[in-house]
């Protein structure tokens, strides 16, 4: 049986929260005038992962998303090349959700490569539960060679549109994030993880992704 070299590592995740205020006018009041167009979207930008692995004859290889909830098919998202710190088009979305039955009887992905899409590590299923779906490279991210073999292996799935504006620095939906990443072991010593943290610019909860790694 083929391993894979203990220190590629893993993954971890984006949230999707919405905020909302509602607010009543008493009747003498009169009406004020709407919000300013200018004011920051409460909705964090969408981000999460994505991995490459193969089938269990090494014959095939396959990338698949690792994103929060499903997206439309025909989307394009960006990779980030954390070693070298920019962003790179595209991953395009194939088709629907993949469930794990069928990561195993379609595609023939082992289990361990499997618990790694669906984040089945992380028995709390922090920080979500990913949504696979199967994507295909085109464009720059064709013939592009990341400057850390792990990086090839998965990493941070981005809006399209994200820009890398500095070191350690995106730009997200006109905010800017600053990116560190962790190596953190499996619990069960059986592969890495590679943690994300993106914290924004003008303060407030970091979004995390997880891209765990398990030895086959």
């Amino acid at each position: 049986m083929i391993r894979l070299p203990s220190k590629v590592a893993a993954l971890a995740a984006g949230m999707l929260m919405t905020l909302a205020c509602q607010a009543q006018q008493p009747a003498q009041q009169p009406a004020q005038a709407p919000a300013s167009s200018a004011t920051p979207s409460a909705q964090p930008p969408a981000v999460g992962a994505w991995r490459k692995v193969s089938d269990a004859q090494f014959n095939q290889q396959y990338r698949f998303s690792m994103l929060p909830g499903v997206v439309a098919a025909g989307g394009k998202w960006a990779v980030y090349d954390y070693q070298a710190g920019k962003t790179v088009c595209c991953l395009v979305v194939v088709g629907p959700e993949i469930s794990e039955a069928e990561l195993d009887s379609n595609y023939g992905i082992p289990g361990p490569w499997i618990t790694d899409l669906v984040n089945g590590w992380n028995l709390d299923a922090a920080p979500y539960r990913p949504r696979v779906q199967l994507l295909r490279a085109e464009g720059a991210l064709l013939d592009y060679e990341f400057s850390d073999m792990a990086d090839e292996l998965g990493g941070l799935l981005l809006p399209a549109q994200a820009r890398a504006v500095a070191p350690r620095t995106l730009e997200l939906d006109g905010q800017r994030y600053s990116v560190t990443r962790k190596d953190v072991p499996l619990a069960s010593d059986d592969g890495m993880v590679h943690a994300y943290a993106l914290r924004p610019a003008q303060g407030g909860k970091p979004l995390a992704v997880e891209v765990p790694y398990g030895i086959y």
